[in-house]
């Protein structure tokens, strides 16, 4: 048996932005999938919620053509499911495969540490683990490039349209720099603060992007903004200047309340972050534009926020422990 893995990703600036030409800056997580691979006489898939499931050549071609229909589909109705079942992906991963390269019969176990649907790139994570696992169990040298195609590819068939940030995030560095589909690898520096949980989203990847890009895509002052904010930001991580980093993650903040993707109840917990502790802090990703949770949010708290947190019921982690370089 062998086991492949992939990180999380973490959006620090650029989500929305990055659609409409402005850079975005990634870190990579600690959190990983795992996959654990092992040549079998029978095809075998098992998942974290127990399910089990089997396939045939014949069957994963019949899924990857259902995907395939179900995309179209929702590129004219957006309220199209496009991934069913939790083992829709990970079999679409299998189907491209059998497409591109000779897919033997195999056992495969999927764990993750990941929250799924959170913003932290857990799709693109488990396409890239799984893609590095039939790699190293087939011995198909694969380049960067590949992954990249590959991956952006199949996280089209997971959310409608993929930027191929996510993947890029993964697949290049522990600080990334994202734009116009070009990947650099930042100079590393240390995150302070914590990663605050405020929910799962209600609302998906794609109908937050539908809804901004419906009220705000031809608003070029606020795309402009955002991407001289982000690059404000960069500087200043690179610099490790406190100060400049506190007022652009405020400033960021605020723009993403303007288009729209931050729940009430998470800019009722900025506003008491900033008004009572002096702690400025951003959603980290798609955000949301239904319900109270907005996925994942940096605090640039100075201390454990364990009180303040507990008033809104929000689990956290030091960012510096989730966001080490790998050495």
């Amino acid at each position: 048996m062998l086991t492949s893995s992939a990180p999380a990703k973490l959006i620090l600036a650029g989500e929305h932005a990055v659609i409409y030409g402005s850079p975005a800056i990634t870190t990579r997580l600690n959190w990983q999938t795992y996959c654990d691979l092992s040549l079998s006489t029978s095809n075998r898939l098992g998942l974290t919620n127990a399910t089990d499931v089997g396939w045939t050549s014949a069957a994963l071609d019949a899924h990857w053509l259902a995907l395939k229909a179900r995309h179209r589909a929702w590129q004219t109705d957006r309220s199209t499911p496009l991934l069913k079942h939790l083992a829709d992906l990970p079999l679409a991963v299998f189907a491209w495969w059998q497409q591109h390269y000779v897919l033997p019969t195999l056992n495969c176990q999927i764990r993750s540490d990941i929250p799924i649907g959170q913003g932290l790139g857990s799709s693109a994570s488990l396409i890239i683990a799984l893609l590095r696992g039939l790699s190293a169990l087939t011995e198909t040298a694969l380049s960067h490039e590949d992954y990249q195609s590959a991956g952006t590819e199949l996280e089209n068939l997971a959310h409608g349209k993929s930027s191929g940030l996510d993947v890029a995030a993964i697949l290049t560095g522990d600080r990334t720099s994202w734009q116009h589909k070009n990947a650099t690898v930042l100079p590393y520096f240390p995150l302070t603060g914590y990663l605050i949980n405020t929910g799962k989203a209600q609302s998906n990847t794609a109908d937050c992007v539908g809804y901004v890009r419906q009220h705000h895509q031809d608003n070029q002052a606020l795309w402009q903004d955002f991407s001289q904010i982000t690059l404000a930001l960069q500087a200043a991580l690179i610099r490790h200047n406190s100060d400049e980093i506190n007022r652009s993650v405020a400033h960021i903040q605020t723009n993403l309340c303007k288009i729209g993707v931050v729940p009430a109840r998470v800019q009722t917990f900025t506003k008491l972050a900033q008004q009572d502790y002096g702690w400025n802090g951003k959603l980290c990703g798609a955000g949301s534009i239904s319900g109270d949770g907005g996925g994942f949010f940096w605090l640039l708290a100075d201390k454990e926020p364990k009180s303040l947190c507990e008033q809104f019921g929000y689990d956290y982690w030091l960012l510096s422990e989730l966001s080490e370089k790998n050495r």
